[in-house]
């Protein structure tokens, strides 16, 4: 019986191993045709007021989400009001509306486990939630009153403004962000609607009655787009939609296109240049303005993208990165916009050293593909890369609804995705060759440059004329003061010459620096945290601040031109805004204005009798018109001592009105030194400290503001 079976198993030994035995090249593997993606049908209708809704059934769980989309954007707001839109997203959500406020809200909906969002972006804005079956007639009540009636309470717009801010502040924190925002403002213009940024002073002018305003404008039923999927039956749902959104009346706004894009964005070519001394990698990125995505030749751009930049087996990542190891991120990018042009964008990061020579390379690679043109076989491998990732754009009834209500949002036919599939199936070689001639044009490029410049591996200016960018954030505006006459500046000298004499006098001008031991507690958002300082300040202008917190202890030292900051074993530069505010301190500290006061550079004006901490005052603005300095001193006019002083400054975020009350002063080496002083922005304590010892002169040696050299 065992030798009977035995030729049957080896000859089925036989056929598995034949049928496992590889191909000789991957080029030999055959697979079928991808299976065309199948798009649900939605139900579409329209309320008489405008509204048109889409809706799509899935019964695999009991949910249901919902999707407002709203023809609105951050590129209709005023230029002079920029970061209006993001405030009125974020407010009609944590203002609540006319009815249940945004605390009131945020309780119900955690009750009930669901969600309901607001946002604006550039181009769109609108509402989403989720919700469980069940909760569907409550939270589509909610979401109607919310886009029809917001209340706009003007604490919440106070927040929401303190966040725009502090985005403000830490705009220039991540390269990758810098890179890609300045050079679009390269290519389409920093004034333009596509580029500009929000500034202090655009939040500080942005009023309750602008939200009010721009809410009015935009947010009209025949400017809406709802969709709902999930667990329900689409009759029933109409009867819904109809009852939460049927007695919106329209508002007869027209219809805004989208702004123009200046004709100057297809002349920006040119070397453009960011010198950011903090950088540990270099960015190049460079290209030029693109099209949209109903333009004919957008199938073929997108080909050929993929197959310059698209992947890891595109010609960027093969060549750059993987072959001469100059790149660990290189990409090309075809960012075709939907109703207006978009852009075309080659870039990558590298250290500081191999600046210049990544930005050859890439180029080497761009005028390759427009001299050779690509292969059959890239074309086939692109094609196939594409197609099948469409696949992960719709693997979900959510992706394919808000899909299907884009198309409608910007024009576009219900069969886009069909149509966009048979336009890169039929890309052809030849098209490829003419959409590489088209925008892998070098010499047309805009070519941005970032990074540490004095340690690039040579000057920019070899590869031609550039253009310095300035990425410094513009502080707010202070107080303007009225003209300097030259009775207020004697008034204001004499008071301040009475305070010099009150707080030291002659011994008060022999401090060459001196050392505050302190303990102090910072409110932050969250939590108070206690602290222990010890800050020296030299009066040639440096410091060396030494800070033990319940986090590690951390030290923050400023040689006069840079700053830097050392915590667990590593130290590394602070950021230009950081470094700035710290020589802003150092010209702000009382002994230092007391000395210098009378320096050439100086204003000093009297401002006259205030109030300080409830108390009387005399007020004296000093001013260092060449750094942009200003602060106002409070003299007690019985003591002569400072009791006060205000100024712009950020402590822990984005600057702000600031004020420093003192007290408690007491007597070191014939020096009047307040040992308490509190800390306030907006009307808040944000630090209170109360002085330990003082040491006057300590003969701290120079080297102690240097940064430490790496070990």
């Amino acid at each position: 019986m065992r030798t009977r079976f035995l030729p049957f198993l080896v000859i089925m030994f036989a056929l598995s191993a034949a049928a496992q035995e590889p191909a000789a090249s991957y080029k030999s593997l055959k697979y079928p045709p991808l299976h065309q993606i199948k798009v649900p049908e939605p139900v579409r209708f329209e309320l008489p007021n405008g509204i048109v809704v889409y809706l799509v059934e899935d019964h695999e769980l009991p949910k249901i989400t919902l999707h407002a989309t709203v023809r609105v954007g951050s590129r209709w707001e005023p230029a002079a009001k920029a970061g209006l839109a993001s405030i009125t997203a974020a407010v009609m959500r944590t203002g609540g509306s006319t009815t249940q406020n945004g605390d009131q809200l945020d309780e119900e909906l955690d009750r009930l486990g669901a969600s309901v969002e607001t946002g604006i972006s550039e181009d769109s804005g609108g509402a989403f939630a989720s919700l469980l079956k069940e909760d569907l007639d409550r939270c589509l009540a909610i979401m109607a009153d919310l886009l029809q009636h917001p209340a706009f309470p003007q604490d919440k717009i106070d927040l929401a403004k303190i966040a725009e801010r502090d985005g403000i502040a830490r705009r220039n924190d991540n390269p990758n962000g810098i890179a890609f925002r300045e050079f679009n403002r390269v290519i389409f213009g920093k004034d333009s609607a596509y580029a500009r940024r929000s500034e202090y002073a655009t939040i500080d002018s942005i009023t309750r009655d602008d939200l009010v305003a721009f809410h009015k404008r935009f947010f009209q039923p025949e400017s809406l787009i709802l969709g709902a999927e999930g667990d329900f039956n689409a009759t029933e749902m109409r009867g819904k939609i109809e009852k939460a959104f049927g007695g919106w009346a329209r508002g007869g706004g027209a219809k805004l296109a989208a702004p123009e894009v200046d004709e100057a964005a297809r002349s920006r070519a040119g070397f453009y240049s960011i010198d950011k001394d903090s950088m540990e990698q270099s960015w190049v990125v460079m290209g030029m303005l693109a099209g949209r995505r109903d333009d004919p030749d957008y199938c073929a751009l997108e080909v050929m993208n993929e197959i310059l930049g698209g992947g890891f087996s595109s010609r960027l990542f093969s060549n750059v990165r993987s072959a001469q190891g100059l790149a660990y991120y290189v990409f090309s990018n075809a960012a075709a916009g939907w109703d207006r042009p978009g852009t075309f964008m080659v870039g990558g990061s590298t250290k500081p050293e191999t600046t210049l020579k990544i930005y050859h390379s890439m180029r080497e690679q761009l005028e390759k593909l427009v001299q050779g043109g690509a292969t059959e076989d890239e074309i086939s491998r692109a094609k196939d890369n594409i197609l099948k990732g469409m696949a992960f754009d719709y693997d979900s009834t959510m992706k394919i609804l808000t899909r299907l209500m884009n198309y409608e949002y910007y024009g576009y036919p219900p069969d886009y995705l069909q149509r966009y599939r048979a336009g890169i199936e039929k890309v052809t070689k030849a098209q490829v060759a003419e959409v590489a001639k088209k925008y892998v044009t070098p010499g047309q490029y805009a070519v941005l440059v970032l990074g540490k410049e004095k340690a690039y591996d040579g000057p920019v200016s070899t590869l031609g004329p550039v253009a310095a960018i300035d990425i410094a954030i513009p502080q707010p505006k202070q107080d303007t003061l009225a003209a300097v006459t030259p009775e207020a500046s004697a008034k204001g000298k004499e008071l301040l010459l009475a305070a010099r004499a009150a707080m030291g006098g002659s011994a008060l001008m022999k401090v060459k620096d001196v050392t505050v031991a302190a303990d102090a507690v910072m409110s932050t958002p969250q939590g108070d945290v206690s602290l222990k300082t010890e800050s020296t300040v030299s009066l040639s202008g440096r410091m060396l601040n030494k800070i033990v917190s319940p986090m590690g202890e951390m030290t923050v030292g400023y040689d006069g031109q840079a700053g830097w900051m050392g915590m667990g074993g590593q130290t590394r530069d602070m950021p230009g805004s950081q470094t700035g505010e710290l020589g802003a301190s150092l010209f702000r500290q009382s002994i230092a204005l007391l000395q210098d006061f009378e320096k050439p550079g100086y204003t000093v004006q009297a401002l006259g009798p205030a109030q300080a901490d409830g108390k009387p005052a005399e007020v004296v603005a000093v001013s260092d018109t060449a750094r942009s300095f200003q602060v106002k001193v409070y003299i007690d006019p019985a003591t002569h001592l400072i009791v006060m002083k205000q100024y712009m400054a950020g402590l822990m975020g984005p600057p702000a009105e600031t004020e420093e009350s003192y007290s408690d002063y007491r007597d070191v080496k014939g020096v009047k030194m307040p040992f308490k002083t509190v800390t306030r922005q907006g009307g808040k304590v944000g630090a209170d400290m109360t002085v330990t010892d003082v040491q006057v002169n300590p003969a701290v040696p120079e080297s102690w503001y240097k940064k430490p050299a790496a070990k």
